[in-house]
């Protein structure tokens, strides 16, 4: 049984936590009957579906929990728990390599000493600057690889993790 983090917990969330972890324990015998790769695929495409399901319950029960919090940016927990509250813009369609250039140019222009003219870094130390405005979420292996730069020399290197991508089409 999960932890009770508060007193006002409502059994229903308990009892639901509880489900899970039987979940769990019954995927366990599952697997242990020995059924087919695709009674397996079958299967994890519908866990994936509550799983997308439960993801729509959660995201509709924090937004009302957020209108609830009215100006509130910030709730600290009897249980050391914090819920904060942010804002921010939905953004798509970047122009990445626009945007790219206007960031080079202005770490270009900052890096000139206006009164002397002298370039005040390097080539290298402008391209680093670059990280003060872009996080990149991932390295592209296979393109650091065509260049000769192995991206293993970089990085710590875990176990190899196989990913199972579900695509349901129109299933509801």
């Amino acid at each position: 049984m999960p932890p009770e983090d508060e007193a006002e917990t409502p059994n229903w969330i308990t009892d639901f936590r509880n489900a899970l972890l039987q979940l769990d324990d019954d995927l366990c015998s599952y697997l242990g009957n020995e059924p087919t790769v695709e009674e397996l695929c079958t299967n994890l495409v519908q866990l994936n579906l509550a799983k997308a399901e439960l993801s729509a319950v959660y995201d509709h029960f924090a937004a009302m929990v957020g209108e609830e919090m009215g100006k509130e940016q910030e709730i600290l927990l009897s249980n050391g728990a914090k819920i904060e509250k942010k804002f921010s813009n939905s953004r798509s369609g970047w122009q990445h390599k626009d945007l790219a250039g206007s960031v080079a140019k202005k770490i270009i222009d900052l890096s000139v000493d206006m009164e002397t003219g002298e370039v005040m870094a390097t080539p290298q130390e402008m391209l680093v600057q670059m990280l003060d405005y872009v996080q990149p979420s991932y390295w592209r292996i296979k393109e650091l690889q065509k260049i000769g730069i192995n991206p293993d020399n970089y990085c710590e290197v875990g176990d190899t993790k196989t990913s199972i991508i579900v695509r349901k089409g129109n299933l509801k």
